[in-house]
Parts: structure tokens; C-alpha cells; sequence
């Protein structure tokens, strides 16, 4: 969901920002670009970068805190996520030629659920798999594997294709036997995503459907 289909990785690394500033961290041109570098790290590594970046020691009582000010600062900005562009024209042409979809995201089940609802996507999705899920998240293969179980795809990952804007979405997919394919935007654009079978600029390119079918139809 995150960087592929929502727009929604610019409001995360401002909201760490703002959690490390409020927690007394070290305001710094390091910390405000900090997230570029770590995109697609786990929740937990994130914090933990974010917090050493801060000059914050992480006591587990500081990491209780980080949790309750990083969601409600979090939630403060769901209404700005937008999808990314194209994502809404690629869901509709997908579901039209009888695609079925599954959503693979780290975040909780209420910010997912939230953020499909606003931007009137979530009929699109027959499965949808939250950091709830599963108990190990990426580069583990676990959450790509839960959406292939809801889809009744787990002994035939060949029939479907992960979207991913990060190396470690890359692995995690890669790891549950999927082809992979990745997406630029500006956050991301430090990651290595030689390892997709293709990678896109944007979601409105139009290669994206016709290479689908390709993969999915030799």
C-alpha cells in the first residue's frame, strides 16, 4: 500500500520526525532526510533509527511513548494520503478485466482500512493482510504468503505479480516464489529494485497492464 498505490511515505517520515522532536530528540537536515535511507525497514528498525539519529537513548519506556505519539500524530495526517497517481485507473481497469487483488501492508488494520475507505478503493480487494496478520513482517515472506492463502494462490504464486517500492518488499515477495514488479517515486529512489522482473516510474505508465497480462498469460 505504502509508496505504491497511497502516497502515504512522505507523512511517515515527517511524522518519526515529529515524535523524535517531541520526545527531546536533536532537530537536524540528517534526521528530516533520514527516512530516504531506511524506507521499507520495519516499524521497530525504523524507530530505532530515527531515535540513535535523535541522539535518544531507547529505554522501553521511550519506546512505549514513540508508539502512542508516532499513531496519534499518524492519524492526525491520514486525511491527506492521496493514491498515488494512476493507482486509481490501474485498480479499475484491473478489477474490469476480472483481476482478483490482494493488499500486503505493514501499517495497523485501523490505518489501512481508514486510508482505502477515504480514497474509495477498499471493494477492490479481496484480500487484505495488516502488521495483525502475521507475526513476521518483510523481508520475511510471511505477508505476501497470508494474501496468496487468502486468494487460494498458495501452491501457485506463477499466477500472480507483487507490486513493491522497496529491496525489502523485493525479498519478502521474491521469498513467497512471486514475480516482482517495482515502482519509482521520490522517496525511493536510493533503493535497489534491480531484483523486480520490471520496474515502472510511475503507476499511470501504460506498459503496466499490457506487461501484467504478458507475465501472467505467456
Amino acid at each position: 500500500m505504502d509508496g505504491v498505490i497511497v502516497s502515504s511515505e512522505v507523512q511517515k517520515s515527517e511524522t518519526h520526525v515529529e515524535t523524535v522532536v517531541q520526545l527531546g530528540g536533536t532537530p537536524s537536515k540528517k534526521l528530516a532526510e533520514l527516512y530516504i535511507d531506511i524506507i521499507g525497514l520495519s516499524y521497530e528498525e525504523t524507530r530505532d533509527r530515527f531515535l540513535a539519529c535523535g541522539n535518544i537513548v531507547p529505554t522501553p519506556e521511550i519506546k512505549e511513548a514513540y508508539r502512542g505519539i508516532y499513531r496519534t500524530i499518524y492519524h492526525s495526517k491520514i486525511e491527506d494520503m492521496k493514491l498515488a497517481p494512476g493507482a486509481q485507473q490501474l485498480l479499475h481497469l484491473l478489477s474490469s478485466r476480472g483481476f482478483r487483488m490482494g493488499l500486503v501492508s505493514s501499517a495497523h488494520p485501523d490505518e489501512v482500512s481508514t486510508i482505502l475507505k477515504r480514497n474509495q478503493v477498499d471493494h477492490f480487494f479481496q484480500a487484505v493482510v495488516t502488521a495483525d496478520s502475521v507475526k513476521n513482517h518483510k523481508p520475511a515472506p510471511d505477508p505476501y504468503c497470508k494474501a496468496l492463502e487468502y486468494l487460494h494462490l498458495e501452491q501457485t504464486p506463477n499466477l500472480a505479480i507483487a507490486f513493491e517500492d522497496t529491496w525489502t518488499g523485493i525479498v519478502a515477495a521474491k521469498a513467497a516464489q512471486l514475480r516482482v514488479f517495482a515502482v519509482r517515486h521520490r522517496l525511493n529512489h536510493k533503493q535497489n529494485l534491480n531484483e523486480a522482473e520490471k520496474v515502472f516510474d510511475s503507476l499511470e505508465d501504460d506498459r503496466i497492464i499490457l506487461t501484467i497480462e504478458e507475465y501472467l498469460n505467456p
